[in-house]
């Protein structure tokens, strides 16, 4: 193995902690650095009982648990409100309207937040449900979407989308939206991107790649992405979506197959994380 790779600044895009369900903040992050990663994208979870703010407050002192407790890994996040809570407060008898205009209250919560606090780099998880729902749920998520998209251009930050399944179809309208709203594309972020997203790179959506074998794949068509486990922290779901080392491993894997070196790895974990969040990463 490379012995440089204790000096890359490996980054995984998309992580949650869970205090309550989980190994929780401090935990989380000293595995991530026993295996050698050093910068942690963390995205407030889901409420799913109406208060969506809390989970923000949460976030905020997860971080701050991070950067105060573990040394050698620099924790930033990213606040919003998961595109499922529309459905599950109407699922608990909200009106449409109702539910919508939580949404956008939360967002604008949101927004106070990053623009408050140095370590929350942007608007996120944030989009439209990925599984089937009704015309109007779906027209509501895009207007919320919309909403959070011109969040991120009033404060010229970077914003992750959760959607359905990746395509070219997907990248085009994203693409459109923030148009729409005078966002750069090249900050808009589609968490939980296959392989696939790599040849759509003419409509400028960043995709954020789920640290699957598909990386490999990745990397032959461009350097253009960075990488995200999803991991969710609950004891009762190990390793879901996958485990926090993973990202690490990945690219230490993909150095020793000869498949990436040191200079690509510095444009995948830094250069690319740097200029989605306009941060500097200095470790």
């Amino acid at each position: 193995m490379n012995n440089n790779i204790k000096n890359i600044p490996i980054t995984d895009n998309h992580i949650h902690i869970d205090g309550v369900n989980g190994y929780g903040a401090e935990k989380v992050a000293k595995i991530f650095k026993n295996a050698d990663g050093k910068v942690m994208i963390v995205l407030n979870k889901p409420a799913f009982n109406n208060d969506l703010k809390k989970p923000m407050d949460i976030l905020i002192k997860d971080i701050e648990t991070i950067n105060k407790t573990v040394d050698g890994v620099k924790a930033y996040g990213l606040v919003g409100v998961h595109p499922a809570e529309l459905t599950v407060m109407i699922n608990n008898g909200i009106e449409l309207e109702e539910a919508k205009n939580k949404m956008i209250d939360a967002l604008d919560y949101a927004k106070k937040l990053i623009s408050e606090t140095d370590y929350l780099v942007g608007i996120g998880e944030v989009g439209r449900p990925h599984y089937p729902v009704s015309a109007e749920i779906w027209e509501s998520s895009n207007e919320i979407l919309l909403y959070a998209m011109e969040i991120a251009n009033d404060l010229n930050c970077a914003i992750q989308i959760h959607a359905e399944s990746t395509s070219e179809e997907q990248f085009k309208k994203l693409n459109n939206m923030a148009k729409s709203v005078n966002l750069n594309p090249n900050k808009v972020i589609k968490h939980h991107s296959d392989s696939s997203a790599l040849n759509y790179e003419k409509y400028n959506i960043f995709p954020s790649i789920v640290a699957t074998n598909q990386i490999n794949e990745a990397i032959t068509k461009s350097h253009r992405f960075v990488m995200e486990t999803d991991y969710i922290d609950d004891l009762k779901r190990p390793g879901v979506v996958l485990g926090i080392k993973t990202v690490p491993r990945r690219t230490k894997k993909l150095i020793d197959l000869g498949l990436i070196d040191e200079e690509i790895c510095y444009k995948i974990h830094k250069d690319n994380i740097e200029k989605l969040y306009n941060i500097e990463i200095n470790l």
